[in-house]
């Protein structure tokens, strides 16, 4: 009982946080919560092509300089550190200024996205129109002790 009071607690301060917290680059950051404590990362990277055509392959580098256009490739990590599966697990990720989602992008091991147009009050498996500000995975199953899930999106820098 305490648990999931704990755990509700933890949510609805997670939510307030993602309604008032600025973005402050386009990585962010990511609420995750669950029925016990986990662990985020985000990455944020696009894909640089060789320096000369025809010579190397093109490389993951990190999106930090941005130009109309660029495609960034987005990592989120939510490990469980603890010793006990993790059930319940949802990540929430504001979407950053100035980057448009890119429709079918967004994945992650057994579960289900859904998006927010209303700054992540209510969500929906399809998203009305290309805007929303928030994308949010269930995973479907719990989260081993020591396991991390990789989830994935792909923006467009506008």
């Amino acid at each position: 009982m305490a648990v999931r009071l704990a755990a509700s607690l933890l949510f609805a301060a997670a939510q307030a946080a993602l309604a008032v917290e600025p973005e402050l680059s386009a990585v962010g950051a990511a609420v995750a919560t669950g029925s016990d404590l986990l662990e985020t990362s985000i990455v944020a990277e696009k894909l640089e092509p060789p320096a000369r055509p025809g010579q190397g392959a093109a490389r993951f580098v990190p999106a930090t300089r941005l130009a109309a256009g660029d495609e960034v490739h987005y990592t989120l990590r939510v490990t469980n550190p603890g010793k006990e599966p993790v059930t319940d697990v949802q990540v929430t990720k504001r979407m950053p200024q100035g980057l448009q989602f890119i429709p079918g992008s967004a994945m992650g091991p057994a579960s289900l996205v859904e998006f927010s147009a209303d700054g992540g009050t209510t969500f929906t498996p399809r998203p009305k129109g290309g805007e929303f500000t928030h994308v949010r995975w269930s995973l479907r199953r719990p989260l081993p002790p020591g396991a991390t899930a990789l989830l994935r999106f792909r923006a467009t820098f506008r």
